[in-house]
């Protein structure tokens, strides 16, 4: 009996170790048919002149990435995606992080700040791109009448010069609330007989802050980096919903510049300029992770 029970148990251990991979499977198959496929299809058909209609696709090489970087508008799509990149990183990264601080502490109605402070990630980024729209139309050009100034007058959004920075703070509005969020749960994660001793020992808040918290919240801001580095180089629905690529094409991101060429039935030059922007990201992201790897503190 007592060895009968044993098969049993044998048998139920054996069938329980079969789980994950019933649970996995199925998912990555998901995710290779759904994602890997489709990237492969791009970087075919970006080798082409396919026009996203017809059976035939004609193969030319490397004509599409020669046309792309030989294009003015990919210079200025270049230097529209540097601008807004590098302001949403920085901001979006510095502002959370401060919130996030202000937001760890034992106060009353803490709660009711986190939620608020929360409230744009809860909104679509078209919705608060039409607002930020509204706001520069009628408050900023009313502002500019009154103050007798040519450019605010106009609205910033129709400035080639200043464009890209408010699409760019637009999109901090939008983005640095879920930053807030994952480095508010590293900060709480800190572990707290650690603060402790250090408070024994006589150290400051300041202190305490960059000996101890930030080292050990390495992990978040890495994923927040990362995420804001793609948000910064695959913008679309911000740039779409507030300037469209105007004033001149000032505010062409990559999505953009491929949504573009897409309507216009040149798919093979469009993934291309989508494989230019998943390498550019790539090459940024894996020399974030590494670095920020580097820094990692092991409790």
């Amino acid at each position: 009996m007592a060895r009968s029970l044993s098969k049993k148990e044998g048998h139920k251990l054996n069938s329980w170790k079969i789980v994950p991979y019933c649970v996995v499977i199925p998912c990555m198959l998901i995710y290779l048919i759904f994602f890997y496929f489709n990237v492969g299809q791009g970087a075919a058909y970006s080798f082409t002149s396919w026009n996203g209609i017809s059976a035939e696709k004609t193969f030319i090489g490397l004509q599409n990435y020669t046309d792309a970087f030989n294009s003015n508008y990919l210079q200025m799509t270049m230097k529209f995606t540097v601008i807004f990149a590098v302001i949403v990183l920085v901001l979006t990264n510095v502002l959370g992080l401060f919130l996030a601080v202000l937001l760890d502490k034992k106060i009353r109605g803490v709660n009711f700040f986190r939620g608020m402070y929360f409230f744009p990630a809860v909104m679509s980024t078209l919705t608060i791109a039409y607002i930020f729209n509204q706001i520069d139309y009628r408050l900023i050009t009313l502002l500019g009448e009154w103050l007798g100034n040519g450019t605010l007058s106009a609205g910033l959004f129709s400035s080639p010069v200043w464009a890209p920075y408010l699409v760019a703070l637009t999109q901090v509005w939008q983005s640095f609330p879920v930053t807030m969020v994952i480095f508010l749960a590293g900060l709480q994660g800190v572990p707290e007989d650690i603060l402790e001793s250090a408070r024994i020992d006589g150290a400051s808040n300041m202190q305490m802050f960059w000996k101890i918290k930030m080292p050990m919240i390495i992990p978040s801001l890495m994923i927040n980096l990362v995420n804001n580095t793609k948000t910064g180089i695959t913008a679309f629905d911000i740039v779409m919903g507030t300037t469209a690529g105007g004033p001149g094409g000032a505010t062409y991101s990559f999505a953009m510049y491929m949504y573009i060429k897409y309507s216009k039935q040149e798919v093979g030059y469009a993934c291309a300029i989508a494989m230019i922007m998943a390498i550019i990201f790539g090459v940024v992201a894996t020399i974030q992770i590494i670095y920020m790897r580097s820094k990692e503190v092991e409790l």
